[in-house]
């Protein structure tokens, strides 16, 4: 007899999981994504292509229900109120991470609609959050060697509603197995031209969401899906992966995917954190400010994420019209060209209307900014990923004829600039170099190896703990005198396994929830949400939305 479909192992770990079983620093970790989905959610309250959503939604009648619009606090259906708050969070870019995927619009905000439209507890919905991210995270992760990456995975939000709201209402293994199947039956492919530029963006999070938040309703009224949809050959994984990473899928209950929790502190595409940062510091090296005339050149020495999600976003980002907010979040070099010209980068700096009076100063300063592959910068974001037991294991796997496909593959797709003939030869021998050893003391390890392999990848110092992900920099600056400042950053100040992660969440929420909580009540509710267990869920959401 065949043994249970990849579904189905995920479906019985999100309804069989023990609330006991969840480490602390896992549910810490929920309970940070959701500060920071709601500081996402009021960055962006106030931008016209969110008042847009607003209005589709009213002009559809989506009506009053028992859910909460975060950044307004008007009462929806669950879909509706689900739907909106994704689209805020996703308008500014400033959402976080996890290994491997932006799990986090549907995993909070799926969570909490279902959980505030069937009365269930904090404790409940933080449960909820652990499960979507832990299922969500590992079907991006296989998918990784894909036609798509990072926030294009927009699939990844389909299973993330589903896990999160079959949680929430109680369904039984074979019950969750059927919502994540009803929810990929007809997965969303995301295109870039909708996704780079213009603000359709704001939906890619949100369309995934209220499927997968259906199918999870559906299941429990008696609908069924195929348990066998990732594998089969006419399946998932066939549409979605060039090689499936179906290894990627285990470790569940030893590995946790909210331990590499992330969150960004600059409103644009994660892999661009460390350089921005890196010019922050280069900024107050030069004695606070470094006026266009006094710069020769800014070199940022980057990953190979960074470089091709700035190559594609340039096509659209320097298109005709001038940038646009969404162009400036994936293009590296429009990215600091306005933390230089206006000395910060903050959701007020990616304002239509701020772009376009700095637009030619901008252009100067991109002119003089260069973005280069780093292929020892991308070894290190492989090196800290070594950390993810399953995805050694993954990768591990790979043989030499997937690995000339992928390059072929990516070539064909994308064009040869993806995955150079040099870069792929070095990068793919410095990669199975390191795997392979691991591997074969990992497979049939169990969880002992697994944990060992964590325990390894912790990041010294780190003040929450968590598992380091390294998204590496070196930014140089070249002065018109001839002076050269140097800044490389490895780990990002958001990273769970950073030292002042906290604060530096703190200072988001308050800069973010302020201007509609004030201060004091942006305060209030980041102390309520880190320890959300301990309130009631109608007191929580009360903290969050304005007065």
């Amino acid at each position: 007899m065949a043994g249970p479909t990849e579904l189905e192992r995920l479906g019985r770990f999100a309804a069989t999981l023990e609330r006991s079983a969840m480490p602390a620093s896992v549910r810490r970790a929920a309970c940070w994504q959701l500060v920071d989905m709601v500081a996402a959610a009021h960055a962006a309250a106030r931008t016209e292509p969110v008042h847009a959503v607003r209005a589709a939604l009213d002009a559809l009648g989506g009506g009053t229900g028992r859910a909460t619009v975060v950044a307004s606090g008007a009462r929806r259906p669950p879909i509706e109120a689900a739907f909106e708050n994704a689209a805020c969070s996703m308008a500014h870019d400033f959402d976080d991470i996890v290994w491997m995927g932006h799990t986090c619009h549907s995993a909070v905000f799926a969570a909490l609609a279902v959980a505030e439209h069937e009365g269930r507890s904090s404790a409940e919905l933080v449960d909820a959050i652990v499960v979507a991210n832990e299922l969500a995270g590992r079907v991006g992760a296989s998918s990784f060697l894909g036609p798509l990456n990072g926030q294009m995975w927009t699939f990844v939000h389909l299973v993330g509603a589903a896990a999160a709201a079959a949680r929430l209402l109680g369904l039984d293994a074979e019950r969750t197995t059927h919502a994540l199947a009803i929810a990929l039956a007809q997965p969303n492919f995301a295109l870039q031209p909708g996704f780079l530029r213009p603000s359709s963006k704001l939906l890619s999070a949100a369309t995934p969401l209220a499927t997968g938040l259906r199918a999870a309703y559906f299941a429990r009224a008696g609908m069924t899906g195929a348990p066998e949809i990732l594998e089969d050959r006419r399946g998932f994984w066939r549409r979605f992966a060039y090689v499936p990473m179906p290894l990627a899928l285990g470790d569940l209950g030893s590995f946790w995917v909210l331990d590499t929790f992330t969150f960004k502190t600059y409103p644009v595409c994660h892999y661009f954190q460390t350089a921005l940062e890196a010019l922050e510091r280069l900024r107050a090296r030069a004695g606070g400010e470094l006026p266009l005339a006094r710069v020769r050149r800014v070199h940022v020495a980057t990953t190979k994420l960074a470089c091709e999600a700035s190559r594609f976003a340039a096509e659209y980002a320097r298109g005709p019209g001038g940038v646009t907010p969404v162009g400036v979040c994936f293009d590296l070099a429009q990215a600091a060209a306005v933390l230089l010209r206006v000395g910060r980068l903050g959701v007020d700096e990616l304002d239509a209307g701020a772009l376009a009076r700095g637009a030619e100063e901008q252009r100067a300063w991109v002119a003089r900014i260069e973005v280069e592959h780093d292929l020892g910068l991308t070894a290190r974001v492989v090196e800290g990923a070594r950390a993810v037991g399953a995805g050694r294991a993954a990768l591990g796997a790979l043989g030499p004829r997937e690995l000339v496909m992928l390059v072929r593959r990516y070539r064909e797709e994308y064009g040869s600039e993806l995955v150079s003939a040099a870069d792929a030869g070095r990068a793919l021998r410095s990669l199975a170099r390191a795997t392979s050893r691991r591997v074969r003391g990992l497979v049939g390890a169990g969880r002992r190896g697994t944990e060992a392999g964590v325990r390894q990848a912790r990041a010294p110092g780190g003040g929450a703990g968590g598992i380091a992900l390294y998204f590496p920099a070196r930014v140089t600056v070249e002065l018109e005198d001839g002076t050269r400042l140097v800044e490389r950053i490895d780990l990002p100040t958001g990273s769970v396994a950073a030292p002042g992660a906290e604060r530096a969440l703190e200072q988001k929420l308050v800069q973010a929830a302020g201007p509609a909580l004030g201060r004091a009540g942006a305060l209030r509710a980041f102390g309520l949400m880190c320890d959300a267990e301990a309130h009631e869920l109608p007191a929580l959401v009360r903290a969050v939305v304005p007065g």
